[in-house]
């Protein structure tokens, strides 16, 4: 940041770190600020930031920006879309988007965990079960205390519980 604080990738490092640290309003600001650097700087590490923050719908708006953007996003950007989806509860629209990311991803760990717990809330127990064991395949190290506290920073206790529970429910283990 001292070296180029007029860098928008600059503030996106910052920005991702922040919200990892748990100080997501500053994080956003991040975001932000480097959108205002370049108004078509586009990265999928916004949408997570917000979805972290609380904001999923914002990070749908994101999301929908970044890949009309990107043209050759990433799978992890339809996993995102599908994350953001499924913390409104609207895990139907979740479905397509996360299969989207797990048929480009197969290997991608925290894809299987998002279309686990949307399997869970549509009530498809054995999906739900079938691709929790896919992500413990991918990392059989995986449980939920360690997510809690390292990968996913919720803001919102309600957020972590809604998701966290999900996960419980198709196999995943505590700790």
């Amino acid at each position: 940041m001292r070296l180029a604080p007029n860098l928008s990738e600059a503030h996106v490092s910052l920005g991702y770190v922040l919200s990892f640290k748990r100080q997501h309003e500053a994080a956003v600001a991040e975001f932000e600020r480097a959108i205002l650097l370049n108004p078509n700087f586009t990265n999928w590490r916004f949408p997570l930031t917000l979805v972290l923050a609380g904001e999923p719908a914002r990070a749908i708006e994101a999301l929908a920006a970044h890949m009309r953007l990107d043209p050759f996003y990433e799978p992890y950007a339809p996993g995102l879309m599908g994350f953001a989806c499924y913390m409104l509860e609207r895990y139907a629209e979740a479905l397509p988007h996360l299969r989207e990311c797990v048929s480009r991803a197969p290997n991608m760990r925290l894809g299987r965990l998002w279309l686990a717990a949307t399997h869970v809330r549509l009530g498809e127990i054995a999906q739900a079960r079938a691709e929790a064991a896919e992500a413990l395949r991918i990392d059989p190290a995986y449980t939920i205390d360690g997510a809690a506290r390292l990968f996913l920073p919720f803001k919102r206790p309600d957020d972590a519980r809604h998701f966290f529970d999900s996960l419980r429910k198709a196999g995943i283990p505590q700790k």
